[in-house]
C-alpha cells in the first residue's frame, strides 16, 4: 500500500486532494480520518488566519458557479492590478 500525508480542511463533508496527488490518487482510495487536535503539528504562525480566511471564502463561494481555478484566477488577476 502506498501512502501520502496531508493537512487539509473538511467542508460539507469534502476533503480535497492536494494538487500534486491528484494525477496519483485518482481512484479507488482509502481514506483515513484523524482528528488533529495537536498544535505541534501547525508549522506556520498565522495559520488561525488562513482559517479565518477559508472560512469565508467557502461562505462566499457556496452558492457560486466558478469552479475553484475560476476563483483562483479571479483573485491573481485582483491582486496584480
Amino acid at each position: 500500500m502506498e501512502a501520502v500525508e496531508f493537512f487539509t480542511f473538511a467542508n460539507n463533508g469534502i476533503i480535497e486532494i492536494p494538487d500534486e496527488y491528484r494525477k496519483d490518487y485518482t481512484n479507488k482510495i482509502r481514506v483515513i480520518l484523524i482528528k488533529n487536535n495537536s498544535k505541534q503539528d501547525i508549522k506556520e504562525p498565522d495559520i488561525q488566519e488562513r482559517i479565518a480566511a477559508v472560512e469565508r471564502l467557502v461562505g462566499i463561494a457556496a452558492n457560486s458557479a466558478m469552479s475553484l481555478e475560476d476563483i483562483k484566477s479571479e483573485r491573481l488577476t485582483r491582486q496584480s492590478s
